[in-house]
């Protein structure tokens, strides 16, 4: 078995689930296998599964309890067989000739990650993401550690940080023992592929748009969430533990202390602070916020933090939390969420 794709599922719209299973059924590439794990999906989705299954021999369905994508890609790579394994999102697809592009590309240059390009699919059009002519020097697994951790405008067009847009090679991931994180709620993705970086010897891209990222309805949706402090902070010091546990340097104690002021001025004050299913007086939320920001660790970071090629809303916004002036802080978030909501509605 060459390719083993793992496709995580869970109460997915079932259009979407039906194009991402024709697209992998339909490859011009015949030794690999699908292995779908039904996260207790409550819509049909499995019923979805199983007609597939009795249609195409190389589909797997697993059905598993509710417990979260990391489980139900744990469980993906326990049952995978392949030498190679490729993660697909159950709302996303990939291009015709996938499989095939991406595998002879992995042949020819024997590494341990194929990185290769995708497209942004909105509701009305698509955005091609690819890196046409990449920068040779930045395959080597530190640029590519810290790009997870801090980006790396070179990188911008390769979801480093993501499980998809890559074709790995399984006996990395076995003979090391890496697995998601169970209990990670947001980010157990990068906490993953930092631990899996962190094991392979080579890496390489591909210039081709082999998957389709979709973007209307779970990626701009920003549900309302009272206990994102506590999750994220599980994911932070899951970076913190990665850093001090491998021994790495200062740059990347650098970008760690970076991820969490990206928090406190982007997901704590979107999914819960400014959110506005948030019934809290805006002066209360404004005194729980400064109540977080003079905790450790965020207090030393605001006040030794220098963002330098930031946007101007973040950088404002630092500005105005070395100042202890929670209400320019969102003031200007809420001017920055507006202008993204402008910026998304022209694509959907």
């Amino acid at each position: 078995m060459r390719i083993s794709v793992i496709v995580p599922v869970y109460n997915t719209k079932h259009e979407y689930l039906r194009a991402c299973l024709q697209s992998l059924v339909s490859q011009d590439f015949e030794d690999f296998e699908v292995i779908t794990v039904n996260d207790g999906s409550v819509n049909g989705c499995d019923a979805i599964l199983r007609e597939y299954a009795e249609k195409y021999g190389n589909i797997v369905c697993i059905d598993i309890e509710n417990q979260g994508t990391s489980v139900a890609r744990n469980t993906g790579l326990e049952a995978a067989k392949g030498e190679y394994v490729m993660f697909v999102d159950s709302d996303d697809f990939v291009s015709a000739h996938c499989l095939k592009t991406v595998h002879e590309a992995m042949k020819e240059r024997k590494t341990d990650i194929l990185f290769f390009g995708y497209s942004t699919n909105y509701t009305n059009t698509e955005v091609r993401r690819v890196l046409d002519d990449p920068d040779p020097g930045i395959w080597h697994r530190e640029d590519l550690e810290l790009a997870v951790l801090r980006g790396d405008s070179r990188l911008g067009a390769v979801e480093v940080g993501a499980p998809w847009g890559k074709l790995i090679r399984r006996s990395v991931i076995d003979e090391n023992r890496v697995r998601y994180t169970p209990g990670l709620i947001k980010g157990q993705d990068t906490v993953f592929i930092l631990s899996l970086l962190d094991h392979c010897e080579s890496f390489s891209y591909l210039p081709f748009p082999g998957y389709h990222y979709r973007i209307s309805g779970r990626s701009i949706s920003r549900r309302f969430n009272p206990d994102i402090v506590s999750i994220m902070e599980k994911t932070l010091n899951s970076y913190t533990d990665f850093v001090e546990r491998r021994g790495k340097g200062t740059e990347y104690r650098e970008a760690v202390k970076k991820k969490y002021l990206n928090v406190l001025l982007g997901e704590y004050l979107e999914l819960y602070f400014l959110h506005p299913d948030n019934k809290k007086p805006l002066n209360t939320r404004k005194e729980e916020y400064r109540a977080l920001t003079v905790k450790e660790p965020y207090k030393g970071i605001i006040s030794e933090m220098n963002i330098g090629n930031a946007g101007l809303f973040k950088k404002a916004m630092l500005s105005a939390l070395k100042k202890n002036d929670i209400g320019s802080v969102f003031f200007l978030k809420k001017g920055e969420l507006t202008l993204r909501r402008i910026v998304i509605h022209k694509y959907d």
